[in-house]
């Protein structure tokens, strides 16, 4: 039986507190598949990983996953992969480091093989914003950046299936982006939430980042730390699949009946151009990708993820509205190719809200633009979103549950803005109905 093996592990390891001092993060389940999931760990010097897991509901003897080994150049960050998962079964694992079990035991469920067999699942994500996490020695004089941790517990008390980190996940200031080892620091202090912990090693977590994951404010294409940043972040947010033929961090994924589509609004961004050129935030070779990769979907729902407003059109270099012609030419792509579906995800701001932009010759288009999780809200009057419905502005630490449900002919998508306490503010219902390309 699962339990008596780890009991033996453990009788074998000597006092689990004794071992902690080599994991300094994680274990977090990075991205999670019918067949296979990957888990990914930071380690204090350089180290062997290894994961033990197996299967709850079978029984089966523990599984070992390869080794991987750690080194400074990737900030003793590993992913490893656990290759032995079937579909729509519950799995326990615990990570040994150097020989030694230095985790306690985690838990999470693959997805369940579905297709051509039944219709899709019903399943909830959550979503989150900014994270700050304070730092003695480096706060600002009389101003508080960042709190409200327990946040990350009342996510996991919602039970979401997933968790989508839409920008601004590390905060870096001044002190940090001028060196690898000051990416590196403040990505691991932000990792090291003790409310946060049950949530990365209970779900799989996915992130793109905004201003303050990649260095100075408004940098962008020709920021010369653009290497370190991009590497720092992938180190820390372990991609599902790389995109070969992009620059950045873009990505995407599939869980039951919705395509993730996850954009990079950093790596393209030159937002003062020669005046000969145009000002570009996504570029066109990420929108030529998403443009190719829409067309191909099969899901019912096709969410697409920016650090940046996607449809908020206020002037302001904080959305992607701001590069005109591109986003003209962006939104008049997504009509073109009749897409049907569509649900917009967005962060990089200081403030939550849900934008509806109108369309006469096509369905309504949706953006959630989620604030703050633990870095210091504030206000959007300084920004005159026209589009913004009435009554989702959100001025203080939120998150969002998104559940995707009903039967295969009416799925819809539920919209929930939660305080840092997990009570409701605001509820939305988009019926997947609405999201059909006119004929």
């Amino acid at each position: 039986m699962l339990r008596s093996h780890i009991h033996n592990l453990l009788l074998l390891t000597g006092v689990l507190s004794a071992l902690n001092g080599e994991l300094i993060n994680g274990p977090m389940i990075a991205h999670l598949e019918m067949r296979e999931a990957k888990i990914w760990v930071q380690a204090k010097s350089p180290s062997i990983i290894r994961v033990a897991y197996s299967s709850e509901e079978n029984a089966t003897p523990l599984t070992w996953s390869d080794p991987i080994e750690t080194d400074a150049e990737k900030s003793h960050t590993a992913v490893v992969t656990l290759d032995k998962i079937e579909p729509g079964q519950s799995y326990s694992y615990r990570v040994e480091i150097n020989g030694e079990i230095v985790s306690a035991p985690a838990t999470f469920k693959s997805p369940s093989n579905y297709y051509d067999r039944a219709p899709a699942p019903d399943f909830k994500i959550a979503v989150g914003g900014a994270h700050y996490m304070l730092e003695d020695g480096y706060e600002p004089p009389y101003r508080i950046l960042g709190g409200g941790y327990d946040i990350f517990t009342s996510i996991t008390q919602a039970e979401p299936d997933l968790m989508i980190w839409t920008g601004n996940t590390a905060h870096l200031r001044s002190s940090d982006w001028g060196s690898k080892s000051g990416y590196e620091k403040r990505f691991t202090r932000a990792r090291s939430s003790s409310q946060l912990q049950p949530l990365l090693r209970s779900v799989p977590h996915y992130a793109i980042w905004s201003d303050h994951d990649y260095g100075a404010p408004n940098s962008g294409h020709k920021n010369s730390f653009r290497g370190v940043a991009e590497a720092n972040f992938k180190n820390f947010w372990p991609r599902p699949v790389e995109v070969d033929q992009l620059e950045g961090v873009a990505t995407q994924f599939r869980y039951a009946d919705v395509d993730f589509f996850m954009l990079d609004v950093r790596s393209y961004r030159n937002d003062k151009p020669e005046s000969s050129k145009r000002v570009q935030i996504l570029g066109q070779d990420q929108i030529q990708w998403l443009r190719q990769a829409l067309i191909q979907s099969t899901a019912t729902f096709k969410v697409i993820i920016a650090g940046a407003p996607i449809l908020n059109p206020a002037d302001s270099p904080s959305n992607l509205s701001y590069a005109e012609s591109e986003h003209t030419e962006f939104l008049q792509m997504l009509r073109d190719e009749r897409i049907s579906g569509l649900f917009f995800l967005s962060g990089g701001k200081k403030y939550g809200e849900l934008t509806r932009l109108v369309h006469a010759n096509s369905y309504n288009l949706y953006d959630l633009t989620v604030g703050p999780l633990t870095a210091t809200p504030t206000n959007n009057q300084e920004e005159l979103n026209y589009f913004r419905q009435p009554s989702t502005s959100t001025f203080e630490r939120h998150f969002a549950l998104i559940e995707f449900s009903g039967e295969e002919q009416a799925r819809s998508l539920t919209i929930r803005v939660m305080s840092l306490e997990g009570k409701e503010l605001w509820t939305r219902r988009i019926p997947a109905s609405s999201l059909q390309a006119l004929d």
